[in-house]
């Protein structure tokens, strides 16, 4: 009888199989060693490793009427940024989200990336100046804390609208709570991006206004990306402009350069201009390595504007200019 029933069980689990959730594991491992020029006031430079791992577990299970139940968690173990694990409870400070997908697209509940953001981050604000660009300013948070946010695709165009809702329900007047509205297109050879974001911080809101192009022809690319940043509590503005391009010399070998010019209205010639530039090689279908230079030139030392002071790369207050060196891998799995 036992036997049996072990037969029984077997066969029922097998026949079943196909009733469970499809789950799917991904995400990216890097190792950077970089050098920083003009660290300290007699202009002594500094190393620095960064290994950063990106893990993914993502959810389906359709329904059948063919909408599907989605859900995502995932984390950054190792060091850097504000999604990076803490503690045995930090799991998913990274995303944790569930949602529901239709042809009509998805709604989804919970801790999120801000679309802007990455709206911003590919393949605009890459290869280099993702300092300048998506990490700076408003933008610079990345993530909704408690968020419902929709995504849809209707042929060429894609829209997204999130809205925050942070700790609202207990501090209405000086809680977090944001929204966001945006989307693209396709143009023939071109692609446009446009969005608006509003970011609550203590009794006011800052805001910012994206708006980029980007083209492909044969082996080159070019892209141009503008953002307008309003602080609310000082009423600052600041506008980053921003252009890249780049040449693929066979499907392994590219080659990236980008410029980006960063002032405020604070006064105090607070402006920053940055060049960038990678060149990368795929080692493999999965891996790329590169090489990376940044250079960022301040209007005058020890004044970056008011979005870039924590991604000006630590320029020591008595100088206006550093220079980073980066060799690093990317794998993605």
């Amino acid at each position: 009888m036992f036997k049996r029933a072990l037969i029984v069980a077997a066969v029922a689990a097998a026949c079943s199989a196909s009733a469970y959730a499809e789950v799917t594991i991904s995400g990216s491992a890097e190792l950077n060693v970089m050098y920083y020029s003009n660290q300290t006031a007699d202009g002594k430079g500094k190393f620095a490793i960064d290994a950063p791992v990106i893990l993914n577990f993502d959810g389906v299970d359709k329904w059948d009427n063919g909408m599907s139940t989605i859900w995502r968690i995932s984390q950054k173990p190792g060091p850097g940024g504000s999604d990076k694990a803490t503690g045995p409870a930090a799991f998913g400070t990274r995303e944790a989200y569930i949602g529901v997908k239709s042809g009509l697209g998805s709604v989804k509940f919970g801790r999120m990336f801000q679309a802007t953001y990455l709206q911003k981050d590919w393949p605009y604000l890459t290869d280099g100046s993702g300092n300048a660009g998506q990490d700076r300013g408003v933008t610079e948070a990345a993530f909704w804390d408690n968020a419902v946010a929709y995504e849809g695709s209707f042929g060429a165009v894609n829209v997204f609208a999130s809205a925050d809702l942070g700790n609202g329900f207990t501090d209405k007047k000086n809680g977090s709570q944001g929204y966001e509205l945006g989307g693209g297109a396709n143009i023939g050879a071109f692609h446009v991006d446009a969005s608006y974001l509003a970011a609550k911080k203590g009794a006011e809101y800052d805001s910012t206004f994206f708006l980029g192009g980007r083209g492909t022809f044969g082996a080159l690319t070019l892209s141009l990306d503008w953002a307008h940043d309003k602080f609310g509590m000082t009423d600052i503005k600041e506008d980053a402009i921003h252009g890249k391009v780049g040449y693929n010399f066979n499907d392994k070998l590219s080659l990236n350069a980008g410029w980006t010019n960063i002032k405020d209205s604070g006064g105090g010639d607070k402006k920053a201009d940055q060049l960038s530039a990678q060149l990368g090689y795929n080692v493999s279908k999965n891996t790329m390595a590169f090489v990376q230079y940044r250079y960022i030139k301040l209007g005058d030392a020890g004044k970056s504007p008011v979005g870039f002071v924590t991604q000006n790369q630590g320029i020591a207050g008595t100088k206006d200019s550093m220079q980073r060196l980066l060799v690093g891998t990317w794998t993605g799995f």
